[in-house]
């Protein structure tokens, strides 16, 4: 805060000094407002997309109880085979901390629609690949590419769940694409699965 908060002092020129105490009021204002403003909203929603691994360790590979009705066969048939499925249990995970989220909504761009993956409010949109057998790296960039440009909403997540590990590098990856791009802030999150 006191490094944004310093001005220098002109010993010449009242007016220069001035405008340099206005400048750092700004932005002290400004740095008061985000930490205000963002106060750690996406860190749940974040949580849940990084840690998405563990449900699914959990849920799978985990024997059930002997005693239960769900038995390990019924697990061991349970496969991510496609965006859908991936889809389905993600939102699952979501729902519980975003009662209000939505999947399947679609958005009018202006010059056509576009059709969140999963919508939890104006401002966050989850978009979800799944890698196949038959797609190719450049085939997701330009799905990605495709979407950042498309969703109104400020903040995307992508949830790449690369089955087929066509990402060789996810650090590069996400660091390619992750950040701020014309006004809306990107989030990577890649999963490649051990089993499923």
């Amino acid at each position: 805060m006191e490094r944004i908060a310093y001005y220098p002092q002109n010993a010449y020129s009242d007016k220069e000094t001035k405008e340099n105490m206005e400048a750092a009021k700004d932005r002290v204002i400004s740095y008061i407002e985000d930490m205000l403003c963002d106060n750690g909203k996406d860190e749940p929603l974040l949580e849940i997309l990084n840690n998405f691994y563990l449900f699914l360790e959990n849920l799978i590979e985990r024997k059930p109880h002997k005693s239960g009705g769900i038995q390990q066969e019924q697990l061991d048939a349970l496969k991510i085979k496609n965006e859908y499925d991936v889809q389905h249990l993600l939102y699952a995970c979501i729902k519980l901390l975003y009662p209000m989220a939505r999947t399947e909504v679609n958005e009018d761009t202006g010059y056509g629609t576009v059709r969140t993956d999963i919508f939890l409010d104006s401002e966050r949109v989850i978009e979800i690949k799944c890698t196949r057998k038959n797609m190719k790296l450049t085939k997701l960039i330009e799905e990605i590419e495709a979407d950042m440009i498309h969703y109104s909403a400020e903040n995307i997540y992508f949830f790449l769940y690369d089955k087929e590990k066509i990402i060789e590098n996810p650090m590069v990856f996400k660091k390619s694409y992750e950040g701020k791009i014309k006004g809306k802030r990107v989030h990577i999150i890649i999963h490649q699965p051990k089993i499923l």
